[in-house]
């Protein structure tokens, strides 16, 4: 353990705006990436069952 919180309070937030905000837009942009996956997943199950049958 680090012995930080012997140091009184401490803030939540650690980092600028700047980079809290990169953050949230990365996440954002990751999740809207994975919900195309998982579309793709979709139609690759689709024409796997046209193709099979």
């Amino acid at each position: 353990m680090s012995g930080d919180n012997l140091h009184g309070k401490q803030p939540i937030k650690f980092y600028s705006e700047k980079i809290t905000l990169t953050k949230v837009e990365l996440l954002e942009k990751h999740l809207s990436l994975g919900e195309q996956i998982l579309n793709l997943d979709e139609k690759h199950k689709e024409w796997s069952k046209r193709l099979s049958g």
